[in-house]
């Protein structure tokens, strides 16, 4: 069944024991994230929050929700995140089932219309001490390219200021980035809008690099297993989705900026921020009773290396069409989304597994690994632990090292062949008959 908003998903984990919810009165300066932050460093990430007072709001805060791999498999509907993997190679082979959006003509995002749209009035976080100020760490930003007319949904960062603008952060190429700079290049004002709290599907699908021809709300719908309901913006033509909490609707102007201020990070430092552009709020609509929801970033195990456990099973099918040597991946908590990777493969030529960290280095989302490290295809799914015991023991240093003119590291882990360098070797396996014996007699043993 669709989990179509925050609202239902929350149900979804209240149902599973996954929800717990904070009756007493907290504040959204600091208090909500040293909660969720506690809460999050506890054995399997601990529970969802929902705190239902806070200081000086009428409006409800969840954190936590996506932070364990329970609770995206919840968010995405399957028993374990590994079955994302085979997801998306169906969907990679038939992109045409990924189900259009659909136009929704009496929207909940829409019961209310803000007089004056404030967004400072939501109790977005400060997270950490120092930050510049309160961010919104969940937010679904919507542009549209203005010669296409392609939208992208992408997950930035959005900084709120006290004067009706909010700043956001984008990358350089990201889809929003592309945008924008098309619109200065012509001088035009670049309209914008961005949705908070809506289908989870829909949050993880903006932080993907989805390749053509998919895009993120039918890929959205393609996860859920029902297509997204979208509604026109009151203010220009992007489209919202119809299940959002909160809607703000703005525009940059060409060439408006400002600093956004410091930001506590996952590398457990403040990233000192950026000159991003400025965004002037011209409108809001709103549930009647909105919740907000908002992640805290900072030093792992955090909700962010969930959701990256989960992007990784999505995206292993791309690596495979990149590298068909490829047989899976693993990605330790603490490179949260591209820092660090172990990578097997199907090693039957020498030089492979240089040539697959070199392919992996030109193209694709994992292009900017800090630590990229290749190993040899193991039986059954890669683990971090077998991923790290098979380099260890392969790795040859400092030949088997490759590091880039950016200060990134690539490690050829797979065990050499002859014309290599390396020796002919015969791997470990017990006897086959042996085994199948033991296999017959271990209840005869003792063992149950």
């Amino acid at each position: 069944m669709a989990i179509r908003d925050l609202r239902g998903f929350l149900a979804v984990l209240d149902a599973a024991g996954e929800l717990h919810r904070v009756d007493a009165e907290v504040d959204a300066e600091l208090e909500i994230a040293c909660i969720t932050d506690r809460q999050s460093k506890l054995p399997g990430g601990g529970k969802a929050l929902l705190f239902s007072k806070v200081k000086g709001s009428p409006y409800q805060v969840a954190t936590n929700i996506f932070g364990s791999p329970s609770r995206m498999a919840l968010a995405l509907q399957v028993e374990h995140l590994s079955q994302l993997t085979g997801k998306m190679e169906q969907l990679l082979q038939s992109p045409e089932s990924a189900p259009a959006p659909l136009l929704v003509r009496e929207p909940p995002c829409r019961e209310v219309v803000e007089q004056i749209p404030d967004p400072g009035r939501f109790p977005f976080l400060k997270s950490w001490p120092a930050d510049g100020g309160r961010f919104i760490t969940l937010p679904m930003v919507f542009t549209r390219d203005p010669e296409t007319g392609a939208d992208n949904c992408g997950m930035y960062r959005v900084r709120l200021f006290d004067d009706g603008f909010v700043g956001i952060r984008w990358k350089p190429g990201s889809g929003a980035f592309s945008h924008h700079q098309k619109y200065l290049a012509a001088g035009l004002p670049m309209p914008v809008a961005i949705a908070v709290g809506a289908a989870p599907a829909l949050a993880l699908a903006a932080m993907l690099p989805l390749p053509e021809p998919l895009d993120e709300i039918s890929f959205a719908g393609y996860l859920d297993g029902a297509p997204i309901g979208m509604v026109p913006c009151l203010g220009s033509e992007l489209t919202v989705p119809a299940d959002a909490e909160l809607v703000i609707e703005g525009v940059i102007e060409p060439g408006a900026t400002r600093l956004e201020g410091a930001f506590g990070n996952h590398t457990g430092c403040y990233d000192p921020g950026e000159v991003v552009p400025l965004v002037r709020v011209t409108g809001i609509t709103r549930r009647r009773d909105p919740i907000c929801p908002a992640t805290v970033v900072g030093p792992p195990p955090m909700e962010d290396c969930y959701l990256a456990q989960a992007a990784g099973r999505l995206l292993l099918p791309l690596l495979r069409r990149q590298c068909p040597e490829i047989a899976d991946l693993v990605m330790p908590l603490e490179g949260i989304f591209h820092g660090c990777a172990i990578v097997s493969i199907e090693k039957k030529a020498p030089g492979e597994g240089r040539r697959v960290l070199e392919q992996l280095r030109s193209d694709g989302w994992l292009k900017r690994g800090k630590l990229l490290v290749v190993v040899d295809r193991t039986e059954g799914e890669l683990t971090l632990a077998q991923g790290f015991w098979q380099a260890l023991n392969a790795v040859r240093f400092p030949a088997d090292l490759v590091v880039t003119q950016d200060g990134c590291l690539g490690v050829d882990a797979t065990r050499k062949l002859p014309e290599e360098g390396g020796e002919r070797s015969e791997l470990l396996q017990q006897d086959a008959s042996v085994s199948a014996l033991v296999e017959r007699r271990w209840r005869e043993y003792g063992f149950l």
